[in-house]
């Protein structure tokens, strides 16, 4: 669909049905120009192609995704993420894991994208949380302190 669109640095998906689409083979194959893409709507329940969905999107750092975004029905997955190597989500880009196994946003590359409730302040052992991120979805290391607004627990919060 977007194969070899280098010019693109960013594509907002989210309005796009997925929900019968079978292949999403080569979908975003050398999008090098691509740093972030939003399939925070894309439903996977049906897919079972997503070979070389991302191979080579080389300047690409953050997919949005949420639970709609399933692996159960893929029976081929090589190279989905080879050549990524900006990406960052749960965790940084390593060359040996590039299939649909990491395709989700508590164990692999994905960012939880997703609705936030209310902004508190932050006091006590709240800030030993583990799930902190910056405001653009990443993943801030653990019993981060970082000043201003943060996302904690799935709640947007302001450290002091």
């Amino acid at each position: 669909m977007f194969s070899g669109c280098s010019g693109l640095t960013s594509l907002n998906l989210s309005s796009f049905n997925t929900e019968n689409v079978k292949s999403m083979w080569q979908m975003f194959y050398k999008c090098s120009g691509l740093t972030s893409l939003d399939l925070s709507n894309f439903n996977t329940a049906n897919v079972t192609d997503m070979s070389d969905m991302f191979w080579y999107c080389s300047g690409l750092v953050t997919i949005y995704a949420s639970d709609l975004f399933t692996t159960e029905s893929v029976t081929s997955s090589s190279s989905m993420f080879d050549g990524c190597t900006s990406l960052v989500g749960a965790i940084s880009y390593d060359p040996n894991k590039t299939d649909a196994t990491y395709a989700n946003y508590t164990t692999g590359y994905f960012t939880l994208k997703g609705n936030v409730s209310g902004i508190v302040n932050v006091y006590g052992d709240e800030r030993k949380a583990t799930e902190t991120y910056d405001l653009s979805g990443r993943r801030l290391p653990a019993g981060s302190q970082q000043k201003g607004l943060v996302i904690r627990n799935g709640k947007v919060v302001y450290n002091k």
